[in-house]
């Protein structure tokens, strides 16, 4: 089994080191890392240039700045694995991380592996939730749990999937905000299975100017209610699920 980690960087020079050192010490070895540099103008390109020489796993993608969406859509298309799994450039994996997804997704026949992150703050570290605990989620819980947002993180960069589900889903090019709630729900609604593992494995790394400290923006106001609006509106009403979605929109409103 072959796992192509998809690295989307845009002017990262001071954190892409740490990011690529991360995932190139993976005790899983079969692995393919696709790096797409989204049109950066400081020396991301070059830095990362420097890994493709080092080590033969890894290919780089020098584009235009088009966004995170379209730099991940890029890495799906040349991706070559049996899985696909995300890490923003800025961030870090524990070692472990993608043996361990693998390895859950092989034993337990799972379309979705994911595990639980943390959040590295300059003075702290939060864990969601490392308890351990192993959840097997058919097609349907794989979904209430995404939706209800109490234990499984939105983001796409804690998990592996299958590559054949993304055979007709690509990320929304067009919204900038919660596209990785959009595009886990219908990959999501498309696996059979997934298998959770909570054990903080991703590294999310908070810093001074990244984007869980921006100001507010138009985007960031509308984008959330547009997505949750696509997902209530693409479930059958009167279910479970769709209530739970019914639910999180008009929170979201308020």
């Amino acid at each position: 089994m072959k796992v192509s980690i998809i690295v989307a960087a845009y002017n990262i020079e001071n954190y892409i080191k740490r990011c690529m050192d991360s995932i190139v010490s993976q005790t899983f070895k079969d692995i393919e890392i696709i790096v797409v540099n989204d049109g950066s103008t400081d020396s991301t390109g070059d830095i990362i240039d420097s890994y493709v020489k080092k080590d033969n796993r890894i290919k780089v993608i020098h584009k235009n700045n088009e966004g995170v969406s379209i730099a991940r859509n890029t890495g799906i298309h040349l991706a070559k694995g049996d899985y696909i799994g995300f890490v923003d450039g800025d961030d870090t994996v524990d070692d472990e991380m993608f043996e361990t997804l693998i390895q859950n997704a092989i034993n337990y026949n799972a379309d979705i592996s994911h595990c639980g992150y943390k959040m590295v703050f300059p003075s702290r570290t939060d864990y969601y939730y490392n308890t351990q605990d192993i959840v097997i989620q058919d097609n349907k819980e794989g979904l209430k749990d995404l939706l209800k947002a109490d234990r499984v993180e939105p983001s796409l960069n804690n998990k592996i999937y299958k590559y054949s589900l993304f055979k007709d889903i690509r990320l929304n090019e067009n919204i900038k905000y919660n596209e990785d709630l959009l595009a886990n729900f219908y990959l999501f609604k498309k696996a059979n299975k997934s298998v959770f593992y909570d054990k903080c494995l991703y590294n999310y790394m908070i810093r001074k100017g990244s984007d869980t400290k921006k100001q507010i923006s138009k985007n960031k106001i509308l984008d959330p209610v547009l997505v949750l609006e696509k997902i209530k509106n693409s479930l059958e009403k009167d279910t479970e699920i769709y209530y739970i979605a019914y639910d999180r929109y008009l929170r979201n409103l308020i």
